[in-house]
């Protein structure tokens, strides 16, 4: 997604950009950002990925005149530009969905009497609460009788975990769960094919993972990100460090519905959709972030 939102900008703006693949091997890293930095010919450098930020901040620290760009988190350095993501904004929209869905019952497809969802997060950390709590705040003001029903798997590469962990959400009543756990979450996508019930993928589209058990998946937009911040710094409003968030109404993060579920879901829950996002657009709908 990040791919697209660059090479777009170099199609639309005419901007010179190299795309870099980092590999695996962390001894590289320092190396390869150094390599970037020094020659000061960026006027800005994106990164992505929680293991590249030691070798980051070293970097950053460095070349304090070189503006490099973290996307989808904050780390501890006031010298660098963030591109934050609202999760908690697109969890509410996810829980608003699935309470409603779990609140139809039998009537819609693969639903039990249950009136429960579910949700499996990777590690129990803030970001991750934050998740969980736009989703179960969702949840509560669409459809207030469904319980939602949360656990962690202490860890973001497990699949077998992520699975087994979403089987007993199923097995206890939970007929949507929704996965924020990285590739642990492969394996709650891959429960809800098992068991016949209904999944939420994250950050990228996953319908593709479980097709007919995937209800839809919280997009974070990387691509609107970059080229939003490109276009800026194109049009002289030049980048300067903080956090930039991307939302809901900049589309920085969004809910979509699965193309297979897509004609299933009531117009009811459409148009009660459609009034959620106004409101969290226009601030009427206030989502109180985690702790």
């Amino acid at each position: 997604s990040i791919v697209n939102g660059l090479n777009k900008a170099k199609t639309d703006f005419g901007i010179d950009l190299k795309l870099v693949d980092t590999g695996n091997r962390a001894l590289d890293y320092q190396q390869q950002f150094e390599n970037l930095a020094k020659g000061k010919q960026y006027d800005l450098i994106f990164v992505m990925g929680w293991e590249l930020v030691d070798s980051l901040q070293k970097v950053s620290a460095e070349y304090p005149d070189q503006r490099f760009v973290f996307i989808d988190g904050v780390l501890d350095n006031p010298k660098m530009i963030y591109a934050n993501f609202a999760e908690e904004q697109g969890s509410f929209v996810a829980g608003a969905l699935a309470g409603m869905i779990e609140a139809k019952g039998t009537a819609f497809d693969k639903i039990g009497d249950g009136k429960a969802i579910g949700f499996v997060g990777g590690r129990d950390i803030p970001v991750i609460r934050n998740f969980l709590g736009g989703y179960e705040q969702g949840a509560k003001y669409a459809a207030p009788d469904v319980k939602v029903n949360s656990v962690f798997a202490g860890t973001f590469d497990d699949p077998a975990k992520g699975s087994e962990l979403a089987q007993a959400l199923y097995g206890q009543g939970s007929d949507i769960v929704y996965n924020v756990a990285g590739p642990t979450g492969e394996g709650v996508m891959q429960a809800s094919a098992a068991v016949d019930k209904y999944s939420i993928g994250v950050d990228i589209d996953m319908c593709g993972s479980a097709p007919g058990n995937v209800l839809a998946s919280m997009l974070k937009r990387g691509d609107i990100a970059v080229y939003t911040l490109i276009k800026d710094e194109v049009e002289g409003r030049k980048i300067t460090a903080g956090t930039r968030t991307f939302d809901l109404a900049s589309g920085g993060v969004e809910v979509k519905v699965c193309n297979d579920i897509a004609p299933k879901i009531p117009a009811d829950v459409t148009a009660k959709l459609d009034e959620i996002k106004k409101g969290i657009v226009d601030g009427k709908i206030v989502i109180a972030k985690a702790k």
